[in-house]
């Protein structure tokens, strides 16, 4: 192994090591806790995720639960199409996204990943999202 390589690999073990003194807060329930109870991401700035596994799995315990014919029925109640825009999944080239209720964790419905990051990125907030509509039709050069 070149001494390049080898330096890279041990810089990169080092970083994968903690020691037992680390915490980290999860985002979700707000515990601190181990960063052990957090998974390895590599895009993170700490390289672990800003929630623990334990609100990761009931995260995706509630995607799991729109199971197939859960999200037949609602992609046929909302006529194949994203709820909020209306784009349709062959037209996007991508599935329709499960949406839910961060707080209660209930299924909403469909959304196209556009719509769907969207609400995540305004954090579900209604009236950030309403600040946002004021703003657009303020400043839309259209009207």
């Amino acid at each position: 192994m070149t001494e390049w390589l080898h330096s890279v690999w041990k810089r990169t073990m080092k970083k994968m090591r903690t020691s037992n003194d680390d915490t980290k807060q999860c985002r979700k329930c707000l515990r601190i806790l181990s960063v052990d109870n957090f998974r390895f991401v590599n895009i993170s700035e700490n390289k672990r995720h800003n929630i623990c596994r334990a609100c990761r799995q009931i995260h995706r315990k509630v995607i799991r639960t729109a199971n197939r014919e859960e999200y037949e029925t609602l992609l046929q109640d909302q006529d194949s199409a994203c709820a909020i825009c209306g784009i349709t999944a062959e037209e996007i080239g991508k599935k329709l996204i499960v949406d839910h209720n961060h707080e209660t964790l209930k299924v909403r419905g469909l959304l196209c990943w556009r719509c769907n990051s969207g609400l995540g990125f305004f954090k579900d907030n209604q009236a950030h999202l309403a600040m946002a509509i004021e703003y657009l039709v303020k400043h839309d050069d259209a009207s």
